[in-house]
């Protein structure tokens, strides 16, 4: 699409700011669109469904994209759903990957309001609950963005040996001698139930002992068919009988 023919939406502008005059621009068609989206009353919208009610409500295809070439059919196009609880429509906005707007329309005035993250959340729980969404003291939870500090392939040779990949990261991460490898030799020795443990004995506690009982443990039983029952090896291995059966159980589980 030409630059000069297409939306403009400056920098410093928000969808708060631009949608009122965009609105404006096609006040008639825009009036008949808002309408047939509170017609059905409370529901969630998702990108095709405003699309779709679009396409009905503004019937002439000259028309229809003209609008959806202009500032008002960007708006729409970037919104990801919508949030219908009668006389409003809340639009969850998402111009640019990562970036996301909020705004409330009246449906019967066309009022634009921006709003936060958190008022759009609520507008989405009313539709499906008002009166958890109206509670003062209802729990809300925000996680945040999930941002792993997790290795990220650079080579192209490493596409389809993900598995490998994640294996040499974990690996290299349990022999390093440090805090976070400490902490899982410590999260071990904790399991327990009724005041046995679970997965190592007391034995094992410190890295290389683990390391070593580790070892042992998966020469052992790769030389055992995965059929064989404990109580034929239990004397034999050499190993804490409750630490090697656990190991013997997790390798064969696993495969």
């Amino acid at each position: 699409m030409d630059s000069s023919s297409g939306p403009v939406l400056k920098r410093a502008d928000t969808i708060a700011d631009s949608m009122p005059d965009a609105l404006r621009q096609s006040r008639f068609h825009m009036k008949k669109c808002f309408a047939r989206f509170v017609t059905r009353g409370k529901r969630l919208m998702k990108h095709q469904h405003i699309m779709e009610d679009l396409e009905k409500a503004v019937e002439d295809r000259t028309e229809r994209n003209k609008l959806l070439e202009g500032l008002l059919g960007y708006i729409l196009s970037s919104t990801q759903e919508a949030a219908v609880v009668p006389p409003h429509v809340a639009f969850a906005v998402r111009p640019n990957p990562g970036f996301w707007e909020f705004v409330k329309v009246n449906a019967d005035d066309l009022q634009v309001e921006g709003i936060e993250a958190t008022d759009y959340l609520k507008c989405k729980e009313m539709v499906f609950d008002e009166k958890w969404a109206s509670d003062e003291n209802s729990l809300e939870i925000d996680f945040g963005a999930i941002d792993f500090t997790t290795p990220h392939m650079a080579l192209s040779s490493s596409i389809g040996n993900g598995l490998n990949f994640t294996t040499k990261i974990l690996s290299s991460r349990l022999n390093e001698k440090s805090q976070s490898s400490n902490a899982l030799l410590d999260y071990l020795l904790s399991l327990n139930y009724q005041g046995e443990n679970l997965m190592i004995n007391d034995k094992l506690n410190n890295l290389p002992k683990l390391q070593t009982a580790l070892k042992v443990a998966e020469t052992y039983a790769s030389a055992l068919h995965k059929d064989t029952a404990y109580q034929r090896f239990e004397d034999r291995s050499g190993c804490d009988s409750l630490f090697f059966s656990n190991s013997f159980k997790g390798r064969f589980v696993g495969t």
